[in-house]
């Protein structure tokens, strides 16, 4: 039935398809174990494209029961598994909340020897009771009740492994995926957010643009102050939320895909826009609900492009050599730091640089290069950089739109010292100041 997992005697292969071992969601605090260790046709877990697992959500009200569903999805697929777990943001060793049974989800008890719950405070697993079978291509949604913790705990975790399997009576020929989301509790914050400065995300400094990864400083901008870096959890149909933190940016009437928030701080990228010149920002405090407090609109200006360089330190370009991990930073600045010299291809990161082709929105994800649309010169040093030393200026690949790169090949001439590096889109360059270190 392909739900088994690894067995020597026929009798044993049909030992799990009535749910897996505990701890075999992908939660990386229990090992990152998954269902592929036993399944192991196509390992590792989401290796296959063709299929996925989705959990369904939504924010809690403590004390409140909801309906939790985790859907298994592969056109040729017949039989289905899962195995869920809620942990607690601040602390994913410790279990959030509690789930029901029902007619097809049992609950195991993290104990020795495992049990069926009440877990009385144990790691809870929901995971089928028994794989149900379908016909191919219709997927599986298997709900249960979740009653969360009767206080708020901030940020809940959910992690799930699904399997997709061809019902043979083995464990070969499945396919297991792996998802996480992250929930929080209803919004219902009672001071009004503030702005003290709106910069540009890199430099810190004056220029915003379309698509341009900035950061927002004030009062009041998260949830109980709690720290929210987005991650697999928190995106939203593979793009990045426009809401965190019970806090929403609108800029030029759009809402605005937010990566980072805490109490004084929010990082987030502009919305894609084709205006230039004055428009408006606001806040919005418990958005899309009777609670909502929007801020009196700030003018801020876009430009068409808004060039800068991250920094290690507010000088030091973030960099690497191309191609590698390795850090480009005198070790004064990131102890595994090397200098560059003539003739190496670093990367450098940054933001703002302009429009791209192709467009990728605001939010997305960069699934490829995206080259930047028009010209740039490129100074190391105060050496000019040859056209064709400028290797790719674009999106970063596999990063939020916001974020771009410049591949460039560090030209002959540059003296031993922190190298003043400058890109200019047109009329516009990146800040003053930003330097790489160099080594001859």
């Amino acid at each position: 039935m392909g739900l088994a997992m690894a067995a020597a005697a026929p009798v044993a292969l049909l030992a799990f398809s009535t749910g897996p071992p505990t701890k075999r969601t992908g939660a990386p605090i229990d090992g990152s174990l998954d269902c592929s260790a036993c399944h192991r046709t196509y390992a590792p877990a989401n290796s296959d494209t063709k299929g996925t697992v989705r959990i369904s959500a939504g924010a809690y009200t403590p004390g409140v029961k909801q309906t939790i569903s985790v859907t298994v999805q592969r056109a040729e697929a017949v039989r289905w598994g899962f195995q869920l777990t809620a942990r607690l943001a601040s602390d994913e060793s410790k279990q959030a909340g509690t789930f029901a049974v029902n007619d097809l989800v049992r609950v195991r008890c993290d104990t020795t020897p495992a049990t069926d719950g009440p877990c009385n405070g144990a790691l809870e697993f929901p995971e089928h009771k028994a794989a149900p079978v379908t016909a191919a291509g219709e997927g599986y949604t298997f709900t249960m009740d979740w009653t969360p913790p009767a206080t708020d705990v901030g940020d809940i975790v959910f992690y799930a492994a699904g399997n997709a399997a061809n019902n043979n009576g083995a464990n070969s020929g499945d396919y297991i995926y792996t998802t996480k989301k992250t929930i929080g509790t209803n919004c219902a914050l009672r001071s009004q957010p503030t702005i003290t400065r709106v910069v540009n995300g890199a430099s810190f400094g004056d220029g915003l643009a379309a698509n341009t990864l900035i950061t927002i400083f004030g009062s009041n901008l998260a949830a109980g102050n709690a720290k929210r870096t987005v991650d697999a959890g928190y995106m939203v149909n593979g793009a990045f939320p426009k809401a965190l933190g019970c806090i929403a940016v609108e800029i030029d009437g759009k809402r605005a895909p937010i990566t980072y928030s805490q109490g004084d701080q929010i990082n987030l990228q502009v919305p894609t826009t084709a205006n230039t010149g004055p428009v408006r920002l606001q806040l919005i405090a418990n958005p899309d609900t009777i609670y909502a407090m929007v801020t009196d609109p700030m003018t801020i200006q876009l430009a068409s492009a808004a060039p800068a360089f991250f920094t290690f330190n507010g000088k030091s370009v973030a960099a690497q050599f191309a191609g590698t991990r390795d850090i480009v930073a005198d070790t004064a600045v990131a102890a595994t730091g090397k200098f560059a010299k003539a003739g190496d291809v670093v990367t450098l990161y940054g933001t703002g640089f302009g429009p791209t082709s192709p467009a990728v929105s605001a939010g997305e994800v960069a699934t490829g290069q995206s080259k930047l649309a028009s010209a740039v010169t490129v100074m190391i040093g105060g050496v000019a950089v040859a056209d064709a030393d400028v290797q790719y200026v674009g999106l970063s690949p596999s990063s939020i739109s916001g974020l771009y790169q410049l591949n460039v090949k560090v030209p002959a001439g540059v003296k031993d010292g922190n190298a003043a590096v400058v890109l200019q889109v047109g009329s516009l360059k990146t800040q003053d100041g930003a330097t790489l270190p160099v080594k001859n």
